[in-house]
């Protein structure tokens, strides 16, 4: 794990390029956007204490989404070799992990089986989505299998 700083408008990571890596914004705000650079749609906002980049630790693929930094960001970055390590020297972290993806995949598939395309459009699907990042009733801390890492 390392620190590491981005200036407003630069970006962080790009859609496409691969990925294995996440990163834990401390401060600072960045935008999520889906598409090419010309056809962009934004879909969120994150802030100090959220994370993204997560499915990379699982599976250092392709990234699905553009992050740029709006303000200058500090975030702590680890990558899926350091991930790796730290749930195969606790197990517990794994689990807590797991089970984090799949309250997000659970959450994901009721908002998808009550979607009807036709008629919500793509910017519903996207705010749904969006919402996905949003904290549950309760939560003021990042998601746990951060607060687990650290």
């Amino acid at each position: 794990m390392k620190t590491v700083t981005y200036k407003a408008g630069e970006t962080v990571i790009r859609e496409g390029e691969e990925g294995g890596t996440a990163f834990l914004i401390v401060s600072g705000t960045v935008e999520i956007s889906v598409g090419d650079d010309a056809s962009a749609t934004v879909v969120g906002k994150l802030e100090a204490g959220d994370v993204f980049g997560e499915m990379s630790l699982i599976d250092p693929g392709p990234r699905s989404a553009t992050v740029k930094a709006v303000t200058d960001i500090e975030c702590i970055l680890t990558g899926y070799d350091d991930f790796i390590a730290s749930v195969q020297s606790d197990p517990a972290h794994a689990i807590l992990f797991m089970k984090t993806l799949v309250r997000r995949l659970r959450e994901m598939n009721e908002r998808m089986a009550g979607m009807d395309p036709s008629r919500r459009g793509l910017r519903g699907m996207f705010r749904d989505w969006q919402k996905s990042f949003e904290p549950r009733d309760g939560e003021d801390l990042p998601p746990i299998y951060w607060t687990m890492m650290w």
